[in-house]
């Protein structure tokens, strides 16, 4: 006996972990021993309790639902009759169980109802030969689980038994009813299926809910493919791509956290449009099909001057808002800023001054423009004299503007003598506009 115990406790313990006997784990095996009580009127009047010593009982149980399972039970047992003789008592019992535990849970403790049929036979003191009887039975007990696989089993069940089936409800003959009690260790087993979806336990994901076999028996409520444990939307059809969540504009963007979920866009703007890539919603774009910078409202500006090329007037030259995007000093200007010299002089008075100072702030408004500064002289004298005289104009104008700040790299000088007059040397006034320096910008 100790050593049946022990195995079952060791089985036991490396059993799976389950509830006791339910849908997961509908098999249970009962091993254990009986007594038979025959104390009662008739032919056992004063028959007492007799206790199997031995491995007298054992009981195949299988789950059906609803805290009800259909027990199959043999036992036998030795009876010491007070006349001396021994009889080998023996039972088949089928029937059914059900538990409180679908009622009320008690924690460790199950009480238990059970009721069937069987055979019994063994008892010459039925008959005057030991024949078989039907019966029909009816108990209750109590089940205390150790662990969620191992159990003790008290179980007391009152029997009433007839050689005809139509007896079964009578009792004509005295002793044809007695009591057995029933003690074991019952090991509950099996691969079950608790949530009755056709996947066993074994294999089912979501064992305790109803679900798809092509989903592991897991559920999927909005019938996507996607298992609503997976399903960021798990009542709305999505894509297994957006873990469930659908995307009615196929941007990629799930609709949850798509800004413009009936138009495509783009990830990077909660899924909204921008036609022209630069990285502006079109909605927010003032120019959505040009390309341009937040800062221009998604406008492109080609000359930098924070005016857009939309409403720059010079869109490829640089200007102030103020003046529509064109410059205050445009490097034309220098076309009607010539500086004049006095005969045979190349010296800046102040009325040059006053000149070189508009042409001053061309130069600077115009830091990308390359200048070259042009000396020129009448017809007065000989060329080998004016020749470097015109060279000498050109070479003050650029170290006085150096001077002032502007790049020499910017700066180149040309020396054209008398060879390209203005005006007419004929006359004092032809003369007088022919002695100059010119500036050209240097393409």
């Amino acid at each position: 006996m100790k050593n049946y115990l022990f195995a079952m406790i060791m089985l036991a313990a490396f059993s799976t972990s389950v509830m006791a006997q339910s849908d997961s784990n509908p098999w249970a095996v009962t091993l254990g021993t009986n007594a038979v009580e025959l104390t009662q009127t008739g032919t056992f009047q004063d028959e007492g309790l007799s206790v199997s010593p031995n491995f007298s009982y054992l009981e195949i149980s299988r789950y059906i639902g609803s805290g009800f399972s259909v027990n199959l039970a043999g036992t036998f047992n030795s009876i010491d009759r007070d006349s001396g003789n021994e009889d080998l008592y023996y039972g088949v019992d089928l029937g059914t169980t059900l538990t409180s535990r679908e009622i009320i849970d008690l924690g460790n403790f199950e009480p238990t109802l059970r009721a069937g049929v069987g055979l019994v036979g063994g008892l010459s003191g039925i008959s005057t030969t030991e024949e078989d009887f039907f019966s029909i039975y009816a108990g209750a007990g109590i089940n205390y689980w150790f662990n969620d696989a191992l159990a003790l089993s008290i179980k007391t069940t009152y029997k009433n038994y007839s050689k005809e089936l139509d007896g079964l409800l009578g009792n004509d003959n005295g002793g044809r009813h007695h009591f057995q009690h029933l003690v074991g260790l019952t090991l509950a087993f099996g691969d079950g299926d608790s949530d009755r979806d056709g996947v066993k336990d074994s294999v089912d994901a979501c064992p305790e809910v109803a679900g798809l076999e092509s989903l592991n028996g897991c559920p999927d409520a909005d019938g996507d493919g996607v298992k609503d444990s997976d399903d960021d939307c798990p009542m709305t059809a999505g894509l297994a791509a957006l873990n469930g969540c659908p995307d009615a504009d196929g941007d990629g963007v799930k609709d949850s956290d798509d800004a413009c979920p009936n138009v495509a866009g783009v990830a990077a703007l909660n899924g909204c449009p921008d036609a022209d890539g630069d990285g502006i919603t079109d909605a927010d774009d003032a120019c959505p099909n040009a390309a341009g910078s937040k800062a221009m409202n998604g406008c492109p500006d080609a000359d930098g001057d924070s005016v857009a090329d939309k409403d720059d007037k010079c869109p490829a030259v640089a200007g102030p808002a103020s003046n529509n995007g064109c410059p205050e000093y445009p490097l034309s200007m220098l076309a009607d800023y010539d500086i004049n010299f006095d005969l045979e002089k190349y010296n800046i008075d102040s009325q040059d001054v006053q000149r070189l100072s508009t042409v001053l702030k061309v130069l600077l408004a115009n830091t990308d423009a390359n200048i070259s500064i042009e000396g020129h002289a009448d017809n007065t004298g000989e060329e080998s004299f004016n020749n470097p005289l015109s060279n000498n104009r050109a070479t003050s104008i650029k170290d006085y503007l150096v001077n002032l700040g502007v790049d020499g790299n910017r700066l180149s000088t040309k020396a054209f003598g008398e060879a390209k007059p203005k005006a007419s040397n004929s006359t004092e006034e032809g003369r007088a506009i022919n002695r100059r320096v010119e500036f050209k910008v240097v393409k």
